[in-house]
């Protein structure tokens, strides 16, 4: 079968309308896929402002929030006797505190800014405890 010229042009008109129609549709449906509606209800806002922390591991140190202040409390455990390092970082991996405690020291964490913090707590060379703990 034999196309006659007049009729190849409209065929790469029709074949270009057509290819373009596609990247337009997958391009569409990309950036649907890359912003969800979200019906869910918003989450309400809580009344009481509390700090929360997380550890993996508590067998070095104890911390918990203070009640009324925007500080956190950490008391050195045993440790076999043994000086512990305690360092609070920012989300970033900046250095914030850096405290060195004696078996059953207590020290107060504050002058920290709302956010996310984790801490690591090293005897000698090998880390003992680490977690995550948040100042609201």
């Amino acid at each position: 079968m034999k196309i006659k010229p007049t009729t190849l042009p409209n065929v790469k008109a029709v074949f270009t309308t057509g290819l373009l129609s596609c990247i337009l549709l997958i391009s569409i449906s990309l950036k649907a896929t890359e912003s969800p509606v979200n019906n869910e209800e918003p989450a309400k806002k809580k009344t009481a402002k509390t700090k929360t922390f997380v550890s993996r591991n508590n067998n070095a140190v104890k911390i918990y929030p203070a009640i009324l202040k925007r500080d956190m409390h950490v008391v050195a455990k045993d440790n076999e006797g043994k000086e512990i390092d305690f360092f609070v970082f920012d989300l970033q991996g900046t250095l914030v505190q850096n405290y060195k405690m004696k078996a059953k020291e207590r020290r107060r964490i504050s002058d920290l800014e709302r956010g996310s913090y984790i801490y690591r707590v090293f005897c000698g060379d090998e880390e003992t405890a680490s977690g995550t703990f948040q100042i609201r």
